[in-house]
């Protein structure tokens, strides 16, 4: 077992908390800026911040456009397009409860189209822990849920799990082809950067970039930018290039149950029995999906995700 592969075992959890953390700063912020407002600042900071980090290392290197454009395409999907679509459907009147509900089908959606993307074929065993985890959020939320809202804040976080599960796939997919071999700072920065480039208008253009600024709201936007989108969105994207699609997207399942712990901890929101079970139900399901023997895979799995990839695309 090589050493990256130790590790899994200590960056799945750290993972989790670090993106379940979102609800905290989201809780600070909120009251103060709208959403695209609060997401343009995080982002222009996570930009400069990346920006000073990439030329302290000295990571600025060449890369081709068409793996430039992957960068930037993979980036505003999995940052400004999940972000914008969940906070907007929130925004908009849909239920936290919800919105979280929808979103849990991210898993699932990226276990059916792993193999097609990626080559990677998903387990039975794999397919019993991603819908257990689906069980454990209706546990979680089930009882939480009302209803309520505009179409267009039912039909955004659909729109949130197609951009993070394309997003993730298509990583995935240049992971397994032995494509992705820039530096993940380098990386990391120009996903943030194309992330930045979708929400300035978005911000400008809908909100006016109003915002009361105080200290509830720099913390939101400081916690946002650096345990969020620079911790976590890295730990995400450094696992994608541990594991396969599938097994991590179930990592989200502990997201919810997570998230209810927190706010708890931290604002003394209750903590219901229903949300205990859950909990435990979430651990066990990606307990299953990641301990499963991983069917074998074709020895051509890189062509298979490479024709998957040209199949994809639309003849001229």
């Amino acid at each position: 077992m090589s050493a990256r592969m130790m590790g899994i075992p200590v960056l799945c959890p750290l993972f989790v908390v670090l993106w379940s953390s979102g609800f905290v700063g989201a809780k600070f912020g909120l009251d103060y800026a709208g959403t695209f407002t609060i997401l343009f600042w995080r982002y222009l900071l996570v930009v400069v911040i990346l920006g000073v980090l990439v030329s302290i290392l000295r990571q600025w290197q060449w890369m081709p456009r068409r793996v430039v454009t992957r960068h930037m395409v993979v980036g505003a999907l999995a940052h400004a397009g999940w972000l914008a679509a969940v906070l907007g459907a929130i925004d908009l009147g849909l239920s936290a409860g919800l919105a979280a509900f929808i979103t849990a089908l991210q898993p699932i959606m990226t276990g059916a189209l792993s193999a097609r993307m990626t080559g990677e074929r998903v387990a039975t065993r794999e397919w019993l822990g991603l819908c257990l985890g689906l069980v454990a959020v209706a546990i979680v939320i089930g009882d939480g849920i009302a209803l309520g809202g505009a179409f267009l804040a039912y039909a955004l976080p659909f729109l949130a799990v197609i951009s993070i599960t394309i997003a993730s796939l298509v990583d995935r997919s240049a992971t397994v082809s032995n494509e992705n071999e820039a530096p993940l700072v380098l990386v990391t920065f120009l996903h943030c950067l194309a992330s930045l480039l979708v929400l300035v208008p978005l911000a400008v253009g809908i909100e006016g970039l109003q915002a009361e600024w105080n200290g509830n709201l720099v913390f939101a936007i400081v916690w946002l930018a650096t345990v969020v989108s620079l911790a976590a969105y890295g730990l995400m994207f450094v696992l994608l290039r541990q594991m396969p699609a599938p097994r991590f997207a179930s990592l989200t399942y502990l997201s919810p149950p997570v998230t209810m712990v927190m706010a708890w901890m931290f604002f003394g929101e209750t903590l219901t029995f229903a949300g205990v079970i859950g909990l435990g139900v979430a651990a066990l399901s990606v307990g299953l999906t990641l301990s499963a023997k991983r069917p074998q895979q074709p020895e051509n799995a890189r062509e298979v995700s490479l024709s998957a990839r040209r199949d994809a695309i639309p003849a001229k």
